[in-house]
């Protein structure tokens, strides 16, 4: 009975997410190679071990982001589901699997269970391995923590293994792809939030460099088939727009903060092309558009005796500040902050004042073939260029408005 009550208060403790530890003696205790026979409970100690405060908006962030944190502790079950339900890990009354049952479990047994499973106690090193393997076999990437000698195997075997910094071992660390120098959790999620943005952002220069290049070359292609005596660009021109007009502004949308729903987002697919997602088809459907608007631009100039070849050069730099304004968000540009991107936004007036300095400096224009626009010429242009940029905007509108009908059917 006594020992009863001695185990219902270490189980009150552990369920309360603490670590509890019984201290005993042998008062008759020969020597230290004698057996520990007749042991005499002293009682028990209690001791917190508490989750950061940021712990718990990064396990918050995880599963918005689609990604399912699990703990695998060597703790009393008690203690690891009190823990895991205080940081948001788990329910409170959530299934705790104890290593015990995973050497019991067949491979496709375990299979099942990870699924299932976001916390495991009393769970011995080895049993980590398997845990890894299991979800692996599943299809999952797995980035797995450690800090110990023990958890070598399992930090060699997960896609990713991130070692302690602080309280790692040596072994660990040369066993990990990664070291966590502050041995933060929430800054896994940052690191994990910076990578979305880089992904993003190559996106978005994919996008407007292939986009933009698929358009200046249909319309390069189609002034001969068309008729037109000439060609549109000069091999000194075409160099021009490869390493200014695309360039420049390239690099600043490379520089673009992350949108608010980075970490909303489902994860991308392991193996996942460049293209997916809709970027094939944007970058040949935004590439024709283009080149069907500065082609009309070319008819129209053709056939009112204005200087094309300077217009439709023109036309394609000017266009392209609009594309590279657009490709910031899949958003309508009005719902994005105007100034979160400065730096595009110079990349865009300077490459635009290049523009104007090839057409009006003399020398300049002598240099790259240009012809000084009138007026009313320049405007053409800018219209022309401002149809494309309304383009882009519009169809994120009707993209946007389709999203929402489908959401509330």
């Amino acid at each position: 009975e006594q020992q009863q009550w001695w185990l219902e208060q270490a189980r009150a403790l552990a369920a309360q997410g603490l670590r509890v530890l019984a201290f005993a003696c042998a008062p008759h205790h020969q020597s230290p190679d004698h057996p520990l026979d007749e042991q005499v409970l002293l009682g028990l100690m209690a001791q917190l071990d508490p989750a950061r405060p940021e712990v718990i908006k990064a396990i918050a962030t995880c599963k918005h982001a689609g990604i399912r944190p699990v703990m695998i502790t060597g703790d009393h079950p008690l203690t690891a589901k009190a823990i895991g339900s205080g940081i948001g890990l788990c329910e409170p009354d959530g299934q705790v699997v104890l290593g015990r049952e995973l050497e019991a479990a067949n491979d496709e047994k375990l299979r099942e269970l990870v699924m299932q499973c976001s916390v495991y106690a009393r769970v011995p090193p080895e049993q980590k391995l398997r845990i890894v393997k299991a979800l692996q076999a599943n299809g999952q990437v797995v980035a797995m923590t450690g800090d110990g000698v023990n958890d070598a195997p399992a930090l060699k075997q997960a896609h990713i293994g991130v070692a302690m910094g602080i309280t790692g071992t040596e072994v660990s660390k040369e066993a990990a792809d990664m070291v966590l120098l502050d041995d933060n959790f929430a800054t896994i999620v940052s690191a994990v939030e910076e990578g979305r943005l880089v992904y993003a952002n190559i996106r978005r220069f994919v996008k407007y460099i292939l986009g933009s290049n698929v358009g200046e070359l249909i319309t390069i292609a189609s002034a001969p088939l068309l008729g037109l005596v000439g060609v549109p660009l000069t091999p000194l021109q075409i160099l021009w727009m490869n390493l200014v007009t695309d360039g420049v502004p390239a690099l600043a949308l490379a520089l673009e903060p992350g949108e608010k729903g980075l970490m909303d987002r489902a994860p991308a697919e392991p193996g996942e092309s460049i293209f997916a997602r809709g970027i094939g088809r944007y970058i040949l459907r935004v590439g024709v558009i283009f080149a069907l608007i500065v082609i009309a631009l070319m008819f129209y100039a053709a056939r009112h005796d204005a200087p094309w070849e300077t217009m439709v050069f023109t036309t394609l730099c000017l266009a392209q500040m609009g594309h590279a304004l657009s490709a910031r968000s899949d958003l309508p540009l009005f719902q994005v902050p105007p100034f979160s991107n400065p730096w595009l936004i110079w990349a865009v007036l300077l490459t635009s004042g290049l523009q104007l300095l090839l057409l009006y400096v003399p020398w300049l224009s002598n240099f790259f073939g240009t012809t000084a626009l009138s007026g009313h010429d320049l405007l053409i242009c800018v219209g022309f260029s401002f149809l494309f940029f309304l383009y882009l905007e519009l169809e994120k509108i009707w993209k946007q408005w389709r999203q929402k009908v489908a959401a509330h059917s």
